[in-house]
């Protein structure tokens, strides 16, 4: 797994892989080794890093977190506008969305 080692590590504001790795008490060709993944860290070792690089472990990994709830309805709701807008006629298509634009306050 490729992680984002080093570009938290720069976010960090540590410019080189020696900087971070005496920060942390690690002998430069271990952690350039975890940084080039040459080497796997533990799920301890990526707390460690994670806590010293001031990021979280989805970031560390490079996983884009989940959706949040709302996030989750608003996919909810927009899947259900669209179905019913494929339902429609032309005609109420282009009411649908003229009312869209007005209640949206957009002009066009």
């Amino acid at each position: 797994m490729k992680t984002q080692l080093q570009a938290m590590r720069k976010r960090a504001g540590f410019k080189s892989a020696k900087a971070f790795a005496e920060h942390i008490g690690m002998a430069v060709g271990t952690y350039t080794d975890y940084e080039q993944g040459r080497r796997m860290f533990t799920l301890e070792k990526a707390c460690e890093f994670a806590r010293e690089l001031d990021c979280t472990l989805d970031e560390l990994a490079g996983r884009v977190p989940p959706k949040t709830t709302q996030e989750t309805a608003y996919d909810e709701r927009q899947a259900s506008l669209n179905d019913y807008y494929e339902s429609m006629s032309d005609e109420s298509k282009a009411a649908l969305t003229e009312t869209a634009r007005i209640m949206s306050g957009r002009a066009e």
